[in-house]
């Protein structure tokens, strides 16, 4: 029934689009009902095809940006922001997401363009410094950029994050020149700023901590042959890095970092139906949906998500052919890593205290043990050491785990959006030793 009431309202909607094809509310009443559907790609189309039809203004513009965003069209998404900078060319906005999608991409040259724009347009563009950060590795002192982030965090005529995301820019700078006592000062500077905007509940953590160790999912498990896998661990241990090797595999394809577990699981939990398998099947799903979407159709479908560590259980109840990569570091590389980065996601406000970030390393353990007692045949280690060691090799581990090979076209650059997006595509480093320098290492 549910499906014939979609595929009413759908006919409707695009009825009303063939005799006006620029009736926004029609286009975005499509568009939603088409992602709910997990039709990203429609949902994508329907709105790129209103955009270019309605000629909308810069706000209509930027949240047409903002959904494609959503809907993982991130090409689409950087044509419009660069079609819709030529057409209000002082909107500091639109030349922000311009180079947000450019960065996503990998289109570094392009990123440092629009970055630029933006931030001579409005400094207050806060995230733009973080992202022009990354759009390059930095190898002389008197870059003019450097000099930028310098000036814009200690500017106080600037909003707090901006002076923040400056601070963690020029941090990330000076540490690729190699100058680690400043960059260790910036970036001190910057999370202290941090903690005194966003509070980490550690209280709170530690009760859900306790409450998830006690709970047990042990319905029985929903009739799916679903085949979804889950990259885990602790953020900045090679999560992104590792499910870009594993986008590598025939018939795997990486969805990033999602955030629909922790969500179905507080709903489940709220409405005291964690025990109830009708219920675990519905979410798995929608979990399902969403993940396969209406792009060409994989085997198998990555999450990338670090902090699934705490799920996996429930994952596990959810999808009894799941998979688990569980992705290690050494814990001061780990810490130093986690501490030198600024976060959007507010489950990661542990980030900026050395302590609280050692909380959390220690609960994931915590975690770790009774998953590999119960599920130890359905999660594989993969050391952030070995992989720099020998990415071929662990890639052939991947393969073997999944059960699959090296596909023809491995070479291609995946799409990130996470704090990696510059590194992913870089060597990786075989230790944290030359960052930051060894007096906040050693605090570790």
């Amino acid at each position: 029934r549910m499906a014939g009431r979609f595929a009413e309202a759908e006919a409707e909607f695009r009825g009303v689009l063939a005799r006006d094809p620029a009736h926004r509310d029609a286009t975005y009443s499509l568009a939603f009902m088409l992602r709910e559907q997990g039709r990203t790609t429609a949902a994508a189309e329907a709105v790129a095809t209103w955009w270019r039809k309605a000629q909308p203004d810069a706000d209509d513009s930027l949240r047409a940006i903002g959904f494609l965003v959503e809907c993982f069209a991130h090409a689409i998404a950087f044509n419009i922001a660069v079609a819709a900078l030529e057409r209000w060319p002082k909107d500091a906005r639109i030349a922000a997401r311009a180079g947000d999608q450019a960065m996503a991409l990998g289109h570094f040259d392009d990123a440092q363009t629009f970055l630029h724009t933006a931030l001579t347009l409005d400094p207050n563009q806060s995230a733009s410094w973080l992202r022009l950060s990354h759009a390059r590795r930095f190898t002389d002192a008197a870059d003019a950029d450097i000099a930028g982030f310098r000036r814009a965090a200690g500017n106080d005529r600037l909003t707090p994050l901006t002076r923040i995301c400056a601070g963690f820019a020029l941090g990330k700078a000076l540490d690729d020149i190699g100058d680690m006592e400043h960059a260790a000062a910036a970036l001190r500077t910057a999370n202290e700023r941090t903690r005194a905007s966003v509070a980490w509940d550690a209280a709170g953590w530690s009760a859900f901590v306790e409450r998830r160790l006690r709970e047990r999912i042990v319905t029985a498990s929903p009739a799916t042959t679903f085949e979804p896998v889950f990259v885990i661990g602790m953020p900045r241990t090679g999560t992104t890095l590792i499910s870009t090797l594993l986008d590598r595999l025939d018939g795997v394809r990486d969805r990033g970092e999602l955030n629909w577990v922790s969500a179905v699981y507080a709903q489940l939990r709220d409405l005291n139906r964690l025990d109830d398998s009708q219920a675990l099947r519905a979410c798995a799903d929608l979990i399902q949906t969403h993940m396969r979407r209406d792009d060409a159709p994989a085997r198998f479908y990555v999450d990338k998500n670090p902090l699934n560590f705490a799920y996996v259980d429930f994952i596990a109840a959810m999808f009894p052919c799941a998979r688990f990569v569980y992705c290690r570091r050494d814990v001061r590389d780990t810490a130093l890593s986690i501490w030198s980065q600024h976060f959007a996601h507010e489950a990661l406000a542990f980030a900026y205290d050395f302590a609280s970030v050692a909380q959390v390393e220690k609960d994931h353990r915590r975690f770790m043990q009774p998953w590999r007692e119960r599920f130890g045949d359905r999660i594989i280690d993969i050391d952030y050491e070995a992989v720099v060691a020998d990415r071929d090799a662990q890639l052939r581990r991947l393969g073997d785990f999944i059960g699959v090979v090296q596909k023809s076209d491995a070479s291609r650059s995946p799409t990130v959006t996470t704090a990696s997006v510059w590194q992913a595509r870089q060597p990786v480093y075989r230790s944290e030793e030359r960052r930051v320098g060894k007096e906040c290492r050693s605090r570790w």
